[in-house]
Order: C-alpha cells, then sequence, then structure tokens
C-alpha cells in the first residue's frame, strides 16, 4: 500500500511514538495541551512533530494538502503554526513589546487569540532545553491550563533536560534508536551510505559527507596512539575556533558530540574490552557536554584527552 505524501506513516522504525500520535488524533478533544517529543538525535522527532501539526491543522484532519491550512503549512506561511528557532536560546522577553521568539511575545500577543484558519494553533520548539530558566517558568501556568485551541511540542534528546514541573505538565512520546535495516531502507533512495558510528541515528547533525570522512578519517588516524592523541586534540580545537567563525546550523557544542561517536565508534569496533576507561571517559564527556556553562567544553576537551592518553 502506497504510503501517503508528508504523513506520519512515512516515520519508520517509531511504532511506539506513532501508536501514541495516531491515538491523539483519533479523537482531537483528547489531544494533551503539551507534548515531549524525546529522544536520541536525528531518529525522526522533528520530522514526526513537523507531520503531526499538519494533520492536526489540516482543515479536513488527514492532512490532505489541498486545504488552505495544508497550502499555506507547506510554504511555512500558516499562521497557526508557530515554531521557534533552531540554535537559539529562547529568553522570557521583555514586559511590554517583547522580542519575536520570546516566551511573552508568544504568551501576549498569540496564545490569547484564537487561531487565524482552523480549529488549532501548534507552537513547536525543536530545542526546548534552550528555553532559559525565567522563560521556562514564565511558561508553566499555560502549559498547566493551555487554552484548548493552542497544543505545545517540546523535541529534546534528554527529557531530564527539562524541569520536572514541565515534564509533569506534558505527556512523553518517546522516540527510539533506529535499527540499521531501517537506516538502510530511509538511505535507500539518496543510495548514501549507513555510517555506524552514528549509533542507531541517521545524520543527527545534518553534517556533509564529506566533511564527516574527513573528521572519521583523522580521528581513527590518531586515536589510537598516545603521542597522536595530543595532535588529535590541538585539530579539534582549531576545527571548534573555525565552526564557531561560520554561521552554519552545525554549532560547536553538536561538532564535539560528533567527534565524540567517532571516538566511542573507534574504541568500540577495534577492541572493545581493552577500550573499556577510554568508553567511560567519553560518556562521562559526552554527559557533561550540554552544560551550557560557557567555555565549559574546552574544560571538557583537556579533561577526557588526558584521561584518554592515560
Amino acid at each position: 500500500m502506497a504510503v501517503a505524501e508528508f504523513s506520519l506513516d512515512e516515520i519508520l522504525g517509531q511504532e511506539s511514538a506513532k501508536t501514541y500520535l495516531y491515538s491523539f488524533l483519533k479523537d482531537r478533544s483528547k489531544i494533551p495541551g503539551s507534548l515531549i517529543f524525546h529522544g536520541p538525535p536525528g531518529v525522526g522527532k522533528w520530522a514526526a512533530a513537523e507531520r503531526f501539526s499538519r494533520q492536526l491543522l489540516c482543515l479536513i484532519g488527514t492532512s490532505c494538502g489541498v486545504c488552505e491550512a495544508c497550502r499555506l503549512f507547506s510554504k511555512r506561511q500558516n499562521p497557526d503554526y508557530i515554531q521557534f528557532p533552531r540554535n537559539k536560546n529562547i529568553p522570557i522577553g521583555t514586559e511590554k513589546d517583547p522580542d519575536e521568539f520570546t516566551i511573552r511575545w508568544l504568551l501576549q500577543t498569540r496564545i490569547p487569540y484564537k487561531p487565524h484558519v482552523g480549529e488549532f494553533r501548534i507552537v513547536l520548539f525543536p530545542e526546548a532545553n534552550r528555553i532559559g530558566n525565567e522563560a521556562e517558568t514564565t511558561l508553566l501556568k499555560t502549559l498547566e491550563e493551555p487554552p484548548p485551541h493552542t497544543k505545545f511540542i517540546l523535541i529534546t534528546n534528554d527529557i531530564r533536560s527539562l524541569k520536572p514541573t514541565i515534564v509533569s505538565r506534558s505527556i512523553a512520546v518517546p522516540f527510539e534508536y533506529l535499527s540499521q535495516n531501517t537506516i538502510k531502507n530511509l538511505r535507500r533512495e539518496d543510495m548514501g551510505s549507513v555510517k555506524e558510528y552514528f549509533g542507531g541515528s541517521m545524520n543527527p547533525f545534518e553534517i556533509d559527507d564529506s566533511n564527516l570522512e574527513e573528521w572519521h578519517s583523522y580521528v581513527k588516524e590518531n586515536c589510537h596512539d598516545a603521542i597522536h592523541l595530543f595532535k588529535l586534540e590541538n585539530w579539534i580545537r582549531d576545527q571548534l575556533a573555525h565552526i564557531r567563525t561560520q554561521k552554519n546550523k552545525l554549532s560547536g557544542i553538536d561538532f564535539l558530540d560528533m567527534i565524540a561517536l567517532l571516538l566511542l565508534y573507534e574504541y568500540r569496533t577495534t577492541d572493545f574490552e581493552k577500550h573499556i576507561k577510554k568508553i567511560d571517559a567519553i560518556l562521562d564527556f559526552k554527559s557533561k557536554l550540554h552544560s551550557e556553562i560557557p567555555a565549559l567544553e574546552y574544560v571538557l576537551l583537556s579533561q577526557l584527552f588526558l584521561r584518554l592518553a592515560n
């Protein structure tokens, strides 16, 4: 049976999450006010959120693609679909005339009013962990008692990065790592090779294959020798500095996360038992990398390579 264009059926390998979402769409009156899509990067959370959103906003309720709501959605012009930007922290905003895409802007100029086109409005936070502390606190009341016409979707790689008070006011929709067979099916159309070092994700950071191969080659060449590790650390610092001067989708933290995946892959596949301490060091590095403490990543990088060299 053919899969409908831009439908949840296109999301492969996430049967548990789709069970939640299809059950919500079956009876729109029972859709929770706030949903948290959580799970590893690169496994389809955002793609599912977009498809769920279009079907909910669709005037027919099927993601038909032809009604006014669907046509505006496809053009990124549906006023009832508010998507906060990626790679940008979300502040509370000023009390008077708050800037666009701040929490006070949302609560003062969007939430109080009825949707423009259809029955519902959707507010999507692609990186909910970027909502600031004050902003989270201000948002709590609305998440607890949202107007019936507004639904929130918060996407995060780690549900623990959100305040427990937000999690308790939401329904969590779990996403899982993809099997290698699912990844091969997803990549079949563009004939791309499956990158095993993503560990069950597609391309979690949307990095060009040429860059990935270059980075993997450099990591592989230098991570297995104590002397070369010093060279690798300096190379990572140079790359990090360069990335931060560029205006692109990849952040410095994402770059370091990708390097950690490459290191894990090399140590895991060459001699796992021999490299257990190194793997523990990398996992510890990854767990602390997203703390959002200024310049912490440089300290963590030094600590990581000290442990890798021993």
